[in-house]
């Protein structure tokens, strides 16, 4: 094996010209096949994938029948009302679920008594203690507020904020201050795992919540509503004073602000599912009488894989670039295999002389295996550090079109190569490239020694 190997590498180093411009021909083939490769593979990834199917996002739709939702990540949010009848429903156990979770994005200014730290301008969300489990958030310090404390002055901080107003250091127990009211930290989460803001169903990959705050201290104290929020009815022209001032009106108001997410069961999804299909119709029928949801389809019931799935739809530019990608791998391989061709006429009569010399054809095949192998994985190793480099010049102007107002490591994990799926994908293209070499390697076998060596 060793001298099958060293002649592999005599045979790699002649022709060098050749030898380089197959590598060159190769990497630039690998390197965009990787980049965008893993641009659709990471953006595809959820730090939720394996609630996908058990977290259903639920609506109504409230608006007057002129309305309707522009696209399905646009389904309205519930109403003030309609999200009490549905929590109501859920602790009288009218319907089974696992759980039931509410959340509406707002904004404040976060500041610190001793004013030790600049102010920190940051958007959040209001949400119930059962938001923290439903969503897998992880903590680094501390944890979730009790049931007991949906009405409480505390508050969970993200990474992000933390660094900002505590230099990173376990802040649980201190205090911040909000409006004038000072809140304790009972917590700080990092969300940078989360690639898309999907707790509000905006999937936007730029920023996360910075802070979360118990849903009711939020709306007692009249934290604003900075989200999504339709009202398209005769409530309509208050929405500016609805969404910033007036809570009291906003409770009876025909506006959607609070987005709504119930756990069901693995074991039990679709009867879960079913259940509460049955309680939505149900509860609309009865609201249809005093007026209220006129469309043909008052509820919606869509899963996080549902909504996830339309994301991934969404991303056509890049698929765009991923076929022309798997374009440009292609014509690389029948590029390779005319070099290969053109190496094997220049050595024809090395490979005669060889075949005179008592080597068969099978031992003619393996030394050109091995030549090609040596070409692949240096092809390889130069096309993963291409595929690298292209990522970080992905991400430089990813940042460029947010004004770099995106959280930069975020936004990162959105061009950074899993090295699982590097490792597949290497393979793949090493099994690729010995396909598409084996037609001038078989046709080098077959040199007559006789047609090389007469005269």
């Amino acid at each position: 094996m060793k001298d099958a190997f060293h002649l592999a590498w005599q045979g790699f180093r002649q022709k060098s010209k050749l030898t380089a411009l197959m590598i060159v021909n190769l990497v630039i083939g690998i390197t965009l096949l990787l980049t965008m490769g893993t641009i659709i593979d990471q953006s595809g990834r959820s730090a939720m994938s394996h609630k996908l199917d058990v977290l259903q996002h639920l609506s109504l739709n409230f608006m007057d029948a002129e309305f309707d939702r522009r696209h399905p990540l646009r389904t309205p949010p519930l109403t003030y009302r309609d999200a009490q009848a549905l929590s109501d429903a859920y602790e009288a156990k009218e319907i089974s679920l696992q759980s039931l979770s509410f959340n509406y994005t707002t904004s404040f200014v976060i500041d610190l008594d001793d004013s030790s730290a600049r102010p920190l301008d940051a958007t959040g969300s209001a949400v119930n203690h059962r938001f923290f489990e439903m969503m897998n958030t992880p903590f680094l310090f501390g944890n979730a507020w009790n049931s007991n404390m949906d009405d409480a002055n505390v508050i969970v901080l993200d990474k992000k904020a933390n660094d900002h107003l505590f230099a990173g250091t376990n802040s649980v127990g201190k205090f911040v201050m909000i409006n004038n009211q000072q809140l304790e930290v009972v917590g700080v989460v990092d969300l940078s795992q989360h690639t898309h803001r999907f707790q509000n169903i905006s999937f936007s990959n730029r920023n996360n919540d910075m802070a979360f705050v118990p849903m009711d201290y939020a709306l007692a104290n009249n934290l604003p509503r900075v989200g999504y929020m339709p009202c398209m009815t005769k409530d309509e022209a208050l929405r500016p004073e609805l969404r910033q001032t007036n809570v009291t009106g906003l409770k009876s108001a025909e506006c959607g602000f609070l987005h709504a997410w119930a756990q069901v069961s693995p074991d039990n999804t679709q009867a879960q599912v079913d259940e509460l299909t049955l309680w939505m119709r149900n509860y609309t029928q009865q609201q249809s009488t005093l007026g209220r949801f006129t469309h043909s389809e008052p509820y919606y019931i869509q899963s996080l894989k549902l909504l996830h799935d339309t994301i991934y739809r969404f991303m056509d530019w890049e698929r765009v670039y991923l076929n022309f990608a798997y374009l440009l791998f292609a014509i690389t391989l029948v590029n390779t295999v005319g070099i290969l061709l053109a190496k094997n006429q220049h050595r024809a009569k090395l490979v005669s002389l060889y075949r005179a010399l008592g080597a068969n054809r099978l031992y003619i095949v393996k030394l050109q295996m091995i030549e090609l192998l040596l070409g692949a994985t240096i092809a390889i190793i130069l096309g993963l550090i291409g595929a690298q480099i292209g990522l970080y010049v992905m991400y430089l102007l990813a940042m460029y079109q947010m004004d770099y107002v995106g959280v930069a490591e975020q936004v990162q994990r959105l061009y950074s190569m899993d090295m699982w799926f590097a490792f597949k994908a290497a393979m793949a293209i090493y099994f690729t490239i010995l396909i598409a070499g084996l037609f001038p390697i078989i046709a080098a076998s077959r040199i007559a020694p006789a047609s090389q060596l007469r005269g």
